[in-house]
């Protein structure tokens, strides 16, 4: 009894540390999202994480420290979240390009609070190796995973397409729909992006997409119009 009671404890004490180091880098994804890196500092993280500015030393020694630990996650995050998309059973490549499509435009990596954040460490990255490695690692499996499978619909269809060419234009293609997000919320519809995306894939591969009806624009409130509220 009194073994397990001790081999329990060590445990609490694993998973208290783990969701204050999330509280901290959530509290930072919030920082930088409003305020951007230059006003991001320990003790504005501390004070929206509602936790001591030692506590946040003892998790981080520096600002830089938490500002990778950061990247990481949100890295992390997006990878996790794409892949469980395209491991559905019985997805054809074709499917899976379409999961890829719908996980790029979920609410959950597609926001305007976590876009700003991914493109202030993209600008930071031309001047820091330790981002533009983890932004590099991320982006180039990423990368090669829509190559395939754009080279196995190019494959099954007899296609005269590049798959590097067409998978590199999907990517751009949602890269620049994420900044149309960040520049221009009060207009940005996920359900058009998503259109957008299918509408070149179907242009590409008319065999395995299917041409997007055309959708009626729809009103914007003026109230939303006029904060640009967060999408």
């Amino acid at each position: 009894m009194p073994q397990r009671a001790a081999t329990a404890q060590p445990l609490k004490r694993a998973e208290k540390k783990e969701v204050t180091r999330q509280q901290l880098i959530a509290a930072t994804v919030d920082s930088i999202a409003a305020s951007g890196f230059a006003e991001t500092t320990l003790h504005k993280v501390s004070a929206r994480a509602n936790v001591s500015r030692s506590l946040v030393n003892f998790h981080f020694e520096s600002k830089e420290q938490l500002l990778v630990a950061t990247l990481r996650h949100l890295t992390e995050e997006y990878r996790t979240f794409w892949m469980k998309a395209i491991s559905r059973p019985g997805l054809s490549a074709a499917g899976k390009l379409n999961a890829i499509v719908d996980a790029d435009f979920h609410p959950q990596v597609c926001n305007r609070k976590k876009i700003a954040v991914w493109y202030a460490f993209w600008g930071e990255s031309k001047s820091r190796p330790t981002y533009m490695e983890v932004c590099a690692r991320a982006d180039s499996e990423f990368a090669r995973t829509m190559e395939e499978l754009t080279a196995a619909v190019v494959g099954d269809g007899g296609y005269a397409v590049s798959p590097a060419v067409a998978a590199k234009g999907l990517r751009c293609m949602i890269d620049g729909l994420w900044l149309e997000l960040l520049l221009a919320p009060a207009t940005f519809e996920r359900e058009a992006a998503k259109r957008t995306c299918r509408t070149y894939l179907a242009s590409l591969f008319p065999r395995h997409f299917d041409m997007p009806a055309a959708a009626a624009p729809a009103a914007v409130p003026e109230a939303q119009a006029a904060a640009g509220g967060e999408r």
